[in-house]
């Protein structure tokens, strides 16, 4: 006869996570997500950015060459025509089917290309660009524009502002006067070479914001990389269209 042994039953280990653990793990949880989350926001919203700088780089340079094929030769601009850059900045901004400007195009299309824009209401108070030292570089330096071009500021129907300034410079916020109002990070820049329809950004023996005084940085094909990564941010906008 055979007997059957039963054997001792199995020990069963139990782990018992007291409360204040799981609070201690929640709490470093959220240490972690509060240090790693505004980057990784902060890295999607820049990819956004350049996304939008993008379609505005190429929507203003369409622009550019709808207003000369119209028969406005705006390649004939240059320092000395002070009074042909506001008439110009209307033809161009026509194109772009503007929502609201600083300007008053309707009267400064009807003056012409005129040397008395400053006896006439051509200002409309509507919008400017950023107050002087409410932007910033992408050193989180405070920034100003001369006054000259505050009002040569349209904005487009996606909420984008393009400012005419320096006579050749154009700048671009692609989200308009929402933050953070940074150069590379929202704001752009390119110009437009004398006697050339195609914009650029390297070239001119002025530097990017030149006609601010100590504002003004030279950006050159050597440098843009560098600058955008450790210097003003000028340089992001032909890292971002060039690469």
């Amino acid at each position: 006869m055979f007997t059957k042994q039963i054997g001792a039953p199995a020990k069963v280990l139990c782990t018992s996570i007291t409360l204040a653990e799981v609070l201690i793990t929640l709490g470093i949880i959220g240490i972690v997500a509060a240090m790693t989350l505004p980057t990784l926001i902060s890295n999607i919203q820049d990819k956004e950015f350049r996304t939008m700088f993008k379609k505005q780089y190429s929507t203003i340079s369409q622009a550019l060459l709808m207003t000369f094929e119209s028969g406005d030769d705006i390649q004939s601009l240059n320092h000395e025509n002070w009074s042909d850059m506001i008439y110009y900045v209307c033809k161009i901004a026509s194109q772009l089917k503007y929502v609201d400007a600083g300007l008053n195009c309707k009267e400064i299309e009807k003056l012409g290309n005129s040397s008395d824009f400053d006896n006439n209401p051509i200002y409309t108070n509507n919008i400017t660009w950023h107050a002087n030292y409410k932007w910033y570089n992408k050193q989180g330096t405070p920034q100003i524009l001369n006054s000259g071009y505050w009002y040569m500021t349209f904005k487009l129907p996606d909420g984008a502002w393009i400012n005419f300034n320096c006579l050749r410079d154009i700048f671009v916020d692609v989200n308009g006067a929402a933050r953070p109002n940074t150069i590379g990070r929202d704001i752009y820049y390119f110009w437009i070479p004398v006697g050339s329809l195609r914009t650029s950004f390297f070239g001119r023996n002025q530097m990017v914001n030149g006609c601010s005084g100590n504002s003004g940085v030279s950006i050159t094909p050597e440098n843009y990389k560098s600058d955008c990564e450790s210097g003003s941010g000028w340089g992001c906008s032909p890292l971002y269209i060039l690469n």
